[in-house]
């Protein structure tokens, strides 16, 4: 199961705690309005959500989401430590079994998560208790919001992503090119097809595309950055053969064309 967090509405942490389990303990089933995430530090434990069972051990970090049915499994081995906090739920957030149409600018983060690779994670966790202990909410809001964009991205770290990652850096560091697919098998060392299939499996779209939708996402920036600059320009400066090419494909994409964007912008 995966959890959609909405970034329309600030999540409010409403508690938190650090916990100790010197003797094995059941947690508590229970149904909650609230969101329930939990950081295992030390031990381990065995917690279930509605049908789904999940085995957590040091630095796992579960999300218990609300309106759904928590349960313990089994007793959490003795001198388990956690962190927990509890999140309010704000309209648009949902869990769900398949992620077919992600809503604009939310964040979408399994339901557990191995965070022994990631301390950013782990620091931010005890920097929104720490901050809800201390009574700073507003810290501990922000914290929160800072950890959801880091869990969402989470998956994006694993090894089996470096080289889409390594791709889409090239492509943001040199917007004047157009690389080809060869080109960048080269770069990253692997076969053409290896470099296109883990582009894909990343971001959920060709490498010719991806190219494709950062220039036209950076030349709608510039006409609003750079109302002086023509069309002409900045085709040229994104790497286009000519203004055509660079017309043809931003009605493609946008479904108008480059002036009527342009005027529209700025008017």
């Amino acid at each position: 199961m995966k959890n959609v967090f909405t970034s329309n509405s600030i999540h409010r942490v409403c508690e938190a705690n650090i916990n100790f389990y010197s003797t094995p303990f059941v947690h508590p089933k229970r149904k909650m309005k609230e969101h329930d995430f939990i950081y295992i530090l030390e031990g381990e434990w065995k917690i279930g959500q509605n049908d789904e069972v999940f085995e957590l051990k040091k630095d796992s970090l579960l999300i218990l989401s609300a309106h759904n049915t928590h349960y313990g499994v089994s007793p959490c081995a003795e001198a388990t430590k956690t962190m927990y906090f509890h999140s309010t739920a704000e309209k648009g957030d949902f869990s769900t079994d398949e992620i077919t149409d992600l809503p604009e600018g939310s964040y979408c983060i399994d339901t557990l998560l191995d965070a022994s690779r990631n301390k950013s994670i782990k620091h931010l966790f005890s920097k929104i208790v720490d901050c809800k202990l201390s009574n700073n909410q507003r810290k501990a809001d922000l914290y929160f919001e800072l950890l959801l964009c880091e869990l969402s991205e989470l998956h994006l770290h694993d090894s089996d992503n470096e080289i889409a990652l390594k791709i889409k850096k090239l492509i943001y560091s040199h917007p004047e090119k157009f690389f080809h697919n060869t080109e960048l098998a080269q770069m990253m060392n692997v076969s053409v097809k290896t470099a296109e299939n883990k582009f894909k499996a990343t971001f959920g779209t060709t490498i010719h595309q991806y190219i494709l939708d950062f220039k036209i996402k950076e030349a709608i920036s510039c006409f609003e950055m750079f109302p002086e600059m023509s069309i002409k320009e900045i085709s040229y400066n994104l790497g286009f053969y000519d203004e055509y090419h660079f017309s043809k494909q931003f009605k493609k994409i946008t479904g108008r064309s480059p002036i009527s964007y342009k005027n529209k912008k700025n008017t």
